[in-house]
């Protein structure tokens, strides 16, 4: 049985220039893409296996308006589209194909190795108190945020794995053949799943002080260029 590695992609995005004020903090999006097929080892495990890598890209200033800015600068892209943080992960699976009177898939496994990118000041203590307590409020938000992706890929990953280990077939062909399809429905509706959670975090992000503030200042801003 072949292995299937992919990348997963989740990330808090703003919206690009032109829809909406560079200074107005925008959609939550989910993006999913196939990279390639390989070939995997096997290793029998009682349910699905992760691995979680944190990195971190450096912004800075001295206000929170200068530091939403350096994060549309120097933030991670998905797709092209600015974000705010990002996790991508690889995810293979694998098993052995048993040929006796039916077919069956032994010692079937999924690992997902994530890697969640976020953004960290270079020093919180030149903001002011106001705004070094809501960027870390936003900090924390952000964090959870990319967690419960994993969250939900792990937990759809559990449901794959399980049903997986009770194929049975004629043919070790048609074996195949079964697990490709839960394949192909997981990731159909697992994709769903973090579409509604994104929708649902929407408003949250549009309500965290953080965003409010440099929006508000934002706006100030505008109002005081205007002729």
């Amino acid at each position: 049985m072949s292995g299937l590695d992919f990348w997963l992609t989740a990330a808090i995005v703003s919206l690009p220039p032109g829809r909406e004020s560079e200074s107005m903090p925008a959609k939550l999006i989910f993006i999913l893409g196939i990279v390639c097929l390989v070939m995997g080892t096997g290793v029998a495990t009682a349910k699905p296996v992760q691995s979680t890598r944190y990195t971190f890209y450096s912004v800075g200033g001295d206000t929170a308006e200068d530091v939403y800015s350096a994060m549309l600068r120097k933030g991670p892209r998905v797709n092209g589209a600015k974000a705010y943080a990002a996790t991508s992960a690889v995810t293979t699976q694998d098993g052995k194909l048993l040929q006796g009177a039916s077919c069956s898939i032994g010692d079937y496994r999924l690992k997902l190795d994530f890697t969640i990118k976020l953004p960290k000041i270079k020093n919180e203590q030149v903001l002011p108190v106001a705004d070094r307590k809501r960027w870390q409020q936003f900090s924390v938000f952000l964090k959870k945020h990319e967690e419960t992706h994993r969250s939900i890929w792990m937990g759809c990953a559990a449901e794959l794995e399980a049903k997986v280990k009770t194929i049975k077939a004629k043919t070790c062909g048609e074996a195949d053949k079964k697990a490709q399809k839960l394949w192909d429905k997981m990731r159909a509706s697992c994709s769903k799943k973090h579409v509604a959670f994104d929708a649902a975090e929407q408003k949250k992000l549009m309500q965290h002080p953080f965003v409010r503030l440099v929006y508000k200042r934002s706006l100030q801003t505008h109002a005081a260029k205007a002729p």
